[in-house]
């Protein structure tokens, strides 16, 4: 028994060291979730030091997470790169009698793959937004996504670039290329039709943007013959942008500033926004320049 006592404080501070750093802690009222979201010193093998943007971690050097304007320009990248992307819809409460909608998926979700591209930038500058970051569609009024939200929903609009895992690097030596560890960004809004008729110019822009990213879209034009569906050029406004960069700590998770989002071009930012660069200036990773 003298031998099992003496062994006992020992036992005692192994299972305190062990099972402590599994406890989860609750928020408490007031807590900055964002914050709490990037600060992971309690549970990760990484420590950060109180600069919040330097990251060292026990199997690899320090490493830099991006500020949030940085961030802001990778989302906006992401958005200019992407040509397709999850769109979400509520289905209405009430729906039309030719919709052939089940009465049980009233008021629920339902996300769905369409097409997309970033064409605001390109069109005339009597309508465009001067490339603030709506995406363009090419919508059509058959489509359960636009049927939604011609009846009064809201959109929002997934973006990821996990489709580039291979050509990525690992976090750090041994750690496994993991598609977690990239970016994606949801945008939340509202689809807005671009006025009818639209003139030459205009008509002439989008097609050349957007066939552009979608050479097949050019058999549902508006108002090409025999088109297999009815079509509609449209704009989502973005309202809010959520991002996850990656791994946190690693990378930024959380709301975005949607000042930032509109005010980022191509080449350079409005003034007054961030430092000043445009999305061009960033790149995502395993992006070859």
């Amino acid at each position: 028994m003298t031998g099992l006592h003496r062994l006992l404080p020992t036992v005692a501070l192994v299972l305190t060291q062990c099972i402590l750093p599994t406890i989860a802690v609750p928020l408490t009222a007031g807590e900055d979730t964002q914050t709490f979201l990037t600060d992971t010193s309690a549970s990760s093998p990484y420590h950060p030091e109180q600069d919040a943007d330097t990251i060292h971690t026990e199997n690899a050097e320090a490493q830099r997470a991006p500020s949030w304007f940085t961030s802001t320009l990778m989302a906006r990248r992401l958005l200019a790169l992407s040509t397709t992307g999850v769109a979400s819809t509520i289905f209405p409460q009430d729906p039309p009698e030719n919709a052939r909608t089940p009465p049980e998926v009233a008021g629920q979700s339902i996300s769905l793959k369409e097409y997309i591209s970033d064409c605001d930038a390109a069109l005339p500058a009597d309508i465009s937004e001067g490339g603030n970051g709506d995406p363009t569609f090419l919508a059509l009024h058959v489509a359960t996504t636009f049927r939604n939200t011609a009846a009064g929903s809201n959109i929002s609009l997934s973006l990821d670039w996990w489709d580039h895992l291979n050509d990525t690097e690992p976090l750090f030596p041994g750690f496994p290329l993991s598609p977690a560890g990239l970016p994606r960004v949801t945008l939340f809004g509202h689809i807005e039709e671009f006025p009818a008729p639209l003139s030459r110019e205009t008509e002439s822009a989008l097609q050349a943007c957007y066939l552009d990213a979608h050479p097949d879209a050019r058999v549902w034009l508006p108002g090409r013959p025999h088109s297999p569906h009815a079509s509609f050029w449209a704009r989502m406004v973005v309202t809010q942008v959520y991002w996850i960069g990656g791994f946190g700590g690693f990378q930024q998770i959380g709301w975005m500033n949607v000042s930032e989002w509109k005010g980022v071009r191509r080449e350079a930012s409005l003034p007054g926004i961030g430092d000043g660069r445009g999305w061009a200036d960033v790149r995502l990773p395993g992006e070859k320049d």
